[in-house]
């Protein structure tokens, strides 16, 4: 090998090692440049997850009297309750019956009721029908005399009269959806049955028909059924 060709052979290698050497800087080049660039994508990211986690920290409002949902179903009923009954008054507000007791007065044959009429006030209800159901259960005649009075055939305590006025309020005023007392009596033309209507919550039933009981036989009685087959 002559001069000139060592002469070549070392600028061939300087040549390489050159290139070599290029390569390699552009290679550490844009590894620092990718590595910078993660880094900085970590760091925004990290700021951008603080700012927002202190937005929502600021937001926040803390509530004392919030349980995290942790209500019992006799609680929540209970509120629910009570929203109704503030926003709805008038339904707690039920027309209580305030029905004095009978007053009686008795002789040896007959029992006078006294407050007879103030009675079927009190229930909004027709005297007629008062006496029907009455006159049925105690299985008796009697009458409305010119005072207003109710006049029933027989001696009778002041105590059982009561429990039959409670079993009338109970079957022909008292309604069974609210157990509510505004209520009416109306009959039906079509049916002929009478119907209590709540004038509170608007529900509507029929009422059982008065039947008739023991009726004692009396001369008029018999006078007309004589007449009758006669």
């Amino acid at each position: 090998m002559g001069k000139d060709d060592e002469e070549e052979a070392d600028v061939a290698a300087m040549l390489d090692l050159s290139k070599k050497k290029k390569k390699k800087k552009k290679k550490e080049k844009s590894s620092k440049k990718s590595s910078s660039d993660a880094a900085f994508s970590e760091g925004d990211l990290g700021e951008q997850q603080r700012m927002l986690a202190e937005a929502d920290a600021a937001q926040e409002v803390e509530d004392a009297f919030d349980r995290k949902a942790e209500y019992t179903y006799d609680e929540l009923l209970e509120r629910i309750v009570n929203i109704l009954q503030a926003n709805n008054p008038d339904l707690i507000e039920k027309k209580r019956i305030n029905v004095k007791p009978p007053q009686l007065t008795s002789s040896s044959k007959k029992t006078t009721w006294v407050n007879f009429q103030e009675t079927c006030t009190m229930m909004q209800r027709s005297p007629d029908h008062v006496f029907q159901f009455f006159m049925a259960e105690l299985g008796t005649e009697g009458s409305i005399d010119g005072n207003q009075r109710l006049v029933i055939r027989g001696r009778y305590l002041p105590k059982y009269i009561e429990s039959l006025l409670r079993k009338y309020v109970g079957g022909y005023v008292t309604c069974e959806n609210c157990r509510g007392a505004n209520t009416d009596l109306q009959k039906d033309s079509g049916s002929r049955l009478y119907f209590c209507h709540c004038r509170d919550c608007g529900s509507s039933r029929s009422v059982a028909p008065i039947k008739s009981g023991y009726h004692a036989t009396s001369r008029a009685d018999r006078r007309a059924a004589r007449n009758a087959k006669g």
